[in-house]
């Protein structure tokens, strides 16, 4: 009897010991920090001072502290979105990722805003290496040997290969963006992703991360088309992936999905504007698999404590954008581009107004859309008479919303400004009221809500006006705060065709048409009547 034991004791040491033998090592641990969308949001934002660079600097270094291997990455579009951007040209973002210590980044369509030349400078001026595998530069020889497809770090004795894709709409989406036939975008992601992988293996790489700015969508149709991949860092779709926080819409973080060889592929997303941190920590076995990936976003609160050295970087840049919220945008004295007694906007909410009328036709200005609707609440105060500075723009526009565009068929289009005018006249308000350009309507308040448009004409390109057609497709342009359903615009979110809501500030596209048309003349022509 002992003999069996003893057997079956040596039988059982020789199972414990076989497999610890082949696994000898420990496995390889990597935390992975992320952002993406930050669109130059340096400073903290909102009443609760939430978000900003300085913020994300201490948790950055305090992981960095906490963990033996980590990196930082980046999904693209730094630039756009606040004054830092519009007077420093992508030079502010250069400072402060270079000083927090970005290890990579993927471009971003919002990237090729203000030119290759722009760009060029970016990419030469940041410490890390900006990426792109489905991008072709042609000629332009300064980003085609600056933004190489793929790159790979060092990181605790082990090469981690990184990868970076932008969305193939970028000439389409990108604002004023000279010498786009220069070059081109594939939109076959997944073989410039697969292509990348067959090259970082040949370098004996097994731990692949791909940056993308293509969208969440795009993101997991990706990963099951590739293979090796390990994790997609995504961007573009402004995603806050998260099991803790709201903004997550039950979502998990991070997304798993299996990819062409059935193999997890782990999805992430940072939200936007810099309020969030990602962190994932990974474990690698010794082939390279990931065999764990816990982690979750970090909020940047008001509780955590600023770095020094970046708030420090952060208000010197302010300075100048502090003097340029009061710089005039256009007009003079003699020439006033506007008057305030012409552009209260205390009738907004109810009626056609002048400078609802302003904001609209700046719109369709910048988007060439056919037809633009504001939501009178949206609009915050008066632009007064003689110089109209910069700070007086963001007052009328505090809200930072971005241009946003769809296609909507004529029948959804009337949908929406029968929702403008259903609360005119009610006790809860009517910040929904729509002020147009392209289009004309005139509405009964004495009638029932959902029937209260009597007639709808949309501008054609003789200038003239023809009847909304219910089953035509227009496109519409508008703010991305009404186009995500906003103050009851379903219809724009719920039926929208190619919706984008990622274009240029509104304050931004209010401010270089007032420049372009100076002095600018606004009249009421008629577009809303009752």
């Amino acid at each position: 009897m002992f003999k069996q034991l003893l057997v079956v004791s040596m039988a059982l040491a020789t199972s414990l010991v076989t497999p610890l033998a082949a696994q000898d090592a420990e496995p390889f641990r990597l935390t992975v920090m992320h952002t993406n969308d930050t669109h130059s949001h340096h400073e903290p934002q909102g009443r609760s001072g939430i978000g900003g660079a300085a913020r994300q600097a201490t948790v950055v270094k305090s992981i960095r502290a906490d963990v033996e291997n980590s990196v930082l990455l980046d999904a693209g579009d730094r630039f756009t979105g606040t004054l830092f951007h519009k007077y420093y040209a992508g030079t502010d973002n250069i400072k402060i990722m270079n000083a927090i210590g970005y290890d990579a980044m993927a471009l971003g369509n919002h990237e090729f805003d203000n030119g290759l030349e722009v760009l060029e400078r970016f990419v030469q001026g940041v410490n890390f290496p900006v990426l792109s595998a489905n991008t072709d530069f042609g000629t332009q020889e300064v980003l085609a040997s600056s933004v190489p497809g793929s790159t790979i770090l060092e990181i605790g004795g082990e090469k981690i290969g990184v990868i970076g894709l932008v969305t193939a709409d970028t000439p389409e989406i990108t604002i004023n963006f000279p010498n786009k036939e220069a070059i081109t975008w594939s939109d076959d992601y997944a073989s410039a992703v697969n292509r990348e992988v067959a090259k970082l293996k040949e370098e004996g790489v097994n731990k692949i991360i791909l940056t993308t700015h293509i969208g969440l969508g795009n993101d997991i149709a990706v990963a099951g088309k590739v293979t090796d991949v390990d994790l997609i860092v995504g961007g573009h779709s402004h995603t806050a992936i998260s099991s803790i926080y709201k903004e997550g819409k039950d979502t998990e973080y991070p997304i798993k999905v299996d990819d062409a060889d059935g193999n997890p592929v782990y999805i992430v997303q940072a939200g936007d504007r810099d309020r969030y941190v990602g962190k994932l920590d990974l474990r690698f076995d010794q082939e390279g698999k990931v065999i764990r990936a816990r982690g979750d976003l970090i909020l940047l609160s008001s509780f955590i404590t600023p770095d020094p050295e970046i708030n420090a970087l952060v208000e010197g840049l302010a300075k100048p954008i502090n003097e340029l919220k009061n710089t005039p945008v256009a007009g003079d004295d003699e020439k006033p581009v506007i008057s305030s007694q012409l552009m209260s906007n205390q009738t907004c909410r109810s009626e056609e107004c002048l400078i609802g009328n302003l904001i609209s036709d700046a719109i369709r200005y910048e988007t060439g859309a056919q037809i633009v609707l504001q939501n009178a609440g949206g609009i915050r105060s008066d632009i007064d008479e003689g110089q109209i500075s910069v700070g007086e723009v963001l007052t009328v526009l505090p809200f930072g919303n971005t241009v946003s565009t769809l296609k909507l068929t004529g029948a959804d289009v009337m949908a929406s400004l029968e929702n403008g005018v259903a609360r005119v006249g009610g006790k809860s308000g009517s910040g929904r009221f729509a002020q147009v350009s392209g289009i004309r309507y005139q509405y009964d308040v004495s009638k029932e809500p959902g029937s209260r448009i009597i007639s709808a004409l949309v501008m054609n390109a003789e200038g003239g006006f023809a009847p909304l057609e219910d089953e035509k497709m227009y496109t519409v342009a508008t703010n991305n705060f009404m186009r995500t359903g906003g103050d009851g615009y379903t219809q724009f979110n719920d039926n929208a065709v190619d919706p984008y809501d990622y274009g240029r500030p509104l304050e931004e596209a209010l401010i270089d048409y007032m420049i372009a048309n100076n002095p600018v003349v606004v009249k009421k022509d008629g577009r809303i009547s009752q």
